[in-house]
């Protein structure tokens, strides 16, 4: 028993949500089909899910757009507080460092905001990319503003977090906390996209329910919202992780 994908004609195992190929979502019922070589099952170390969303990512690369609009965002930004602050350094050695632990609370909060905004747009442009729909940047970008509001919650902790760590300016102990609180930004997106309860207690029993259910799924959601935060590399992480989070959450309840 295999089933055929609608929109490409591969032929699935039975046991696939999405195409091998091109990521397209599957029927339920299973089709027979002796037109193309049927493929094995899944690696179980390996979803599907993960396979799926790595095909929609590279069909789909205009995904990266609020990636690459935010790392411009962010270089501007450091690069203008960051010669203020030199130049301040000029002047006199405690004016410099005081300013630059504000300038650090104020690119923390900034990055966490903009962050915010990025993952949430970019969940909007997977569901169009997983649906099949052209992808439209000023459309997922309206629909992430009107619905901003229920990611308050989660982007309160990640501002809090640009301050305490703009205060403390420790880096590694940062990336690893702010990563950690990442991917329930990412979930906190994906359910408000589907319209699906967002409170940070429903979000931290479904990702313990998401990771007995597709351990793996979850582990590389984690895995991906720790390096959204590495410049350059979070161009392409953002969406895959956009994309297989919203996969994951549209599959389990």
């Amino acid at each position: 028993m295999t089933k055929q994908c609608p929109k490409c004609g591969y032929v699935n195992p039975d046991d696939a949500n999405y195409c091998s190929r091109c990521g397209y979502p599957l029927p339920q019922q299973p089709v027979i089909s002796s037109n193309y070589p049927s493929t094995p099952p899944p690696n179980p170390l390996r979803p599907d899910r993960i396979t799926a969303s790595l095909n929609i990512f590279t069909r789909n690369l205009s995904i990266i757009f609020p990636s690459i609009i935010m790392l411009i965002i962010e270089i501007i930004l450091i690069a203008v507080l960051g010669a203020i602050t030199a130049g301040i350094g000029l002047i006199s050695p405690v004016a410099f460092t005081v300013t630059a632990v504000i300038f650090s609370i104020i690119i923390g909060i900034i990055d966490a905001i903009i962050f915010s905004i990025t993952v949430h747009t970019t969940t909007y442009m997977a569901q169009d990319a997983v649906m099949g729909t052209p992808l439209n940047l000023s459309t997922a970008f309206t629909k992430a503003r009107n619905s901003l509001n229920r990611l308050y919650p989660i982007i309160a902790i990640l501002v809090v977090l640009g301050i305490l760590l703009g205060i403390s300016r420790s880096v590694g102990l940062g990336w690893i906390i702010e990563g950690l609180v990442g991917v329930l930004l990412y979930i906190y997106s994906a359910s408000a996209v589907l319209n699906k309860p967002t409170s940070l207690s429903e979000t931290l029993n479904w990702y313990s329910r998401a990771f007995s259910a597709d351990a793996g799924g979850a582990i590389v959601m984690l895995i991906g919202s720790l390096f959204s935060l590495i410049p350059v590399l979070n161009i392409f992480v953002i969406p895959y992780t956009s994309i297989l989070t919203y996969l994951m959450v549209k599959d389990i309840s």
